[in-house]
């Protein structure tokens, strides 16, 4: 693990400049990080951007698609790499539970540790995946429905989300069913009750984004579960774009399963994701890929994370990048990445012929922005701002034009910048 006296060297900073940072011990209650830099700190976060590879003549707005990794995360990664290729032979094949990262029959408990604890789940229901889209796919194809069963979910779901379902259903007659939710949402109450009143007696599964990837609403997963839970209804929450972005906490929640990766917010290497499944739902899920301990009911998380040998120096990239997180603190990721936000939807919210496609409601948003101009295309926008800037948010199409994201490596310049260009546009 990253020691918080290396990460405060490497940063060129000092105990003096934040103490607190050399106390801090990994994701902790809110309370307990109120001494860390502030989202506001230009200082410290500066010295974050440092840690990053990405090439300082060109802004990157888009870790919705794919992050940018921290240089700690690509050293780990290609040091094991090279390990593999160097002293493969020093591998004995004897002890199963010494993490050596080159079988594919490990259990990686650590690293399941460490995800378990990003949120708040036990490391016994978590598998290692590749990315949310098999996470989706290893619980539509694992549970059990009939024809007629309806799976019900949204209008704006990502198709590596929901396409394990139409398969489903052009395989099985279950009856995919979606939910028109209005682009922007308005609030919170109006996303439940146009769901809710949706189900019906045949509704065997309730499948949503946590956040949808192409608004960025945050809908209300917690009051959805509750009231599923109550119908018995089997909830799967698509995390795609929440893992490093916003807090996620399954047992709060009340989900019986969260897939998610770590490719995009949280700064790992593509190829990293995990599926939580709760563990008295676990029986209910077949395994989709069998090997060895397909059947291995003892550690349930570890007979879906059975998928063969594959390519473990990513899983290296992926511990360090979770430390990486939790040594800056988590709390303070989210509170950075929501700061930046804001700035940027508050900014082009006072410009003319601006439209706005995520929510106005402040609680459903974090670091996802979408919108456009009037009479411009997603295309138009994405590319005018690369070739008068440098920028680059991703176009959403003619209608909806770009998807525009903040994170911790950007700093409050380039979104000022973005919206002077706008203004300048809108002229």
């Amino acid at each position: 693990m990253i020691s918080r006296r290396h990460l405060l060297k490497s940063l060129g900073l000092t105990a003096f400049t934040f103490p607190s940072l050399l106390s801090y011990g990994g994701p902790q209650p809110e309370t307990e990080t109120a001494g860390l830099p502030l989202a506001d700190d230009p200082e410290f976060w500066a010295k974050i951007r440092d840690q990053f590879m990405l090439d300082k003549d060109k802004v990157f707005f888009n870790p919705g698609t794919v992050g940018a990794m921290p240089r700690v995360v690509v050293e780990k990664m290609t040091e094991h790499l090279k390990y593999i290729a160097s002293g493969v032979a020093d591998w004995a094949y004897k002890d199963d539970n010494k993490e050596e990262y080159i079988s594919g029959y490990n259990n990686l408990m650590s690293i399941r540790r460490k995800v378990g604890k990003l949120i708040n789940a036990d490391a016994s229901e978590i598998a290692m995946t590749d990315n949310v889209t098999n996470g989706m796919s290893y619980i539509a194809n694992g549970i059990s429905l009939q024809a007629g069963d309806e799976v019900l979910t949204t209008d704006q779901e990502h198709s590596g989300g929901k396409s394990g379902f139409l398969l489903k259903e052009k395989r099985y007659g279950v009856v995919f069913k979606t939910v028109a939710v209005p682009k922007p949402a308005h609030n919170s109450q109006e996303v439940y009750e146009l769901i809710v009143k949706s189900i019906t007696p045949r509704t065997k599964v309730l499948m949503l984004s946590h956040m949808i990837s192409g608004s960025g609403a945050i809908l209300p997963v917690k009051e959805l579960c509750a009231e599923a839970n109550k119908r018995g209804i089997f909830t799967l929450l698509d995390g795609a774009q929440t893992i490093g972005h916003i807090k996620v906490d399954v047992k709060d929640i009340g989900c019986d399963a969260y897939a998610g990766c770590f490719h995009k917010w949280i700064g790992a290497p593509p190829g990293t994701g995990f599926l939580y499944i709760r563990q008295d739902r676990m029986k209910d899920i077949w395994t989709t890929v069998a090997s060895g301990r397909w059947d291995n009911h003892e550690d349930e998380g570890f007979r879906f994370t059975q998928r063969g040998t594959g390519n473990f120096p990513v899983l290296k990239g992926l511990d360090a990048a979770l430390d990486f997180h939790f040594e800056l603190g988590a709390d303070k990721v989210y509170e950075r990445i929501k700061f930046l936000g804001k700035r940027l939807r508050t900014g082009l919210g006072s410009l003319p012929r601006v439209k706005f496609f995520s929510p106005a409601d402040e609680s459903m948003c974090a670091g996802i922005t979408v919108y456009n101009l009037e009479g411009w295309t997603g295309t138009k926008l994405q590319d005018t701002y690369w070739e008068q800037a440098r920028m680059r948010p991703r176009s959403q199409g003619d209608t909806f034009g770009v998807r525009h994201c903040t994170h911790i490596f950007n700093s409050e310049q380039e979104i000022d910048k973005a919206i002077s260009l706008v203004r300048d546009w809108t002229k």
